[in-house]
């Protein structure tokens, strides 16, 4: 059936009327963590903290908000399309009103297309490459890099670097351990992390398959002890399922 225009324009007033606005959606949906700032989510208006994370792109702030972030009080969008999370990290960082030099950084490292949050953390200084410094605090990592560095540049681009991390992971996986021995070398890589409670940690391993469970102190925690077990010869999958305290304190 066709409408005459007048007739379609006030069919389309009521759902334009009812739509969300952008403040509205943060409001509904992102306030609770952004005004205060619990749990290290930045506040609404925290320039210098915007600033950092913008830094790695748009498009990792929006794939944080719809997919979540492991083991962070920032979980998966619930109830919102896509286009209403995009709009509410929009309003948030033009409320940080951001200087233009960092909002041109934040696009040249959107055009380089590079998804991968693991290769976005060791990139630090976000030029879509890894040198032997950004990556020599993981020895597998590092000592792979020259069999992987197929255009000789001395780095890793992302592509490289995911070719190179899947033959680890098979690598690691190839090695047969019992699962005994393998929950006791987690537990002792754990162990010698300084400062961390692996008392208050389980362990599971079943046919190779990890789990870590329990409450550390934050995320900072719980990405540390997937850095110190995720290596681990035997290993065939790993499940980190640590929560962070911050995540109960205002449950």
């Amino acid at each position: 059936m066709r409408y005459p225009p007048l007739l379609l324009l006030l069919l389309l007033l009521p759902a334009a009327a009812n739509a969300a606005t952008p403040q509205t959606i943060y409001s509904e949906n992102c306030a609770h963590c952004h005004t205060p700032g619990i749990s290290g989510a930045p506040r609404l208006g925290d320039r210098a903290e915007w600033t950092k994370r913008i830094r790695p792109g748009m498009n990792m702030l929006y794939q944080a908000a719809v997919e979540g972030v492991p083991n962070t009080t920032m979980a998966a969008r619930r109830g919102l399309s896509d286009a209403e999370v995009r709009a509410a990290v929009d309003f948030m960082i033009a409320g940080a009103a951001l200087p233009p030099v960092a909002l041109a950084a934040a696009a040249r490292y959107d055009a380089l297309g590079i998804t991968d949050r693991e290769f976005i953390r060791l990139d630090t200084n976000f030029d879509g490459a890894l040198t032997p410094d950004e990556i020599r605090h993981d020895l597998p990592l590092a000592e792979a890099l020259a069999r992987f560095d197929r255009n000789g540049d001395g780095g890793l681009d992302a592509g490289e670097y995911r070719a190179l991390e899947a033959q680890l992971d098979r690598e690691r996986a190839a090695v047969r351990v019992d699962d005994a021995q393998l929950a006791a070398a987690v537990r002792t890589a754990l162990r010698a992390l300084p400062g961390f409670a692996e008392k208050d940690i389980k362990v599971d391993a079943t046919a190779g398959a990890v789990i870590i469970s329990g409450v550390v102190t934050g995320a900072g925690e719980a990405r540390r002890a997937w850095l110190a077990v995720h290596r681990i010869p035997g290993i065939k999958t790993l499940d980190n399922r640590l929560v962070s305290g911050e995540l109960l304190a205002w449950d």
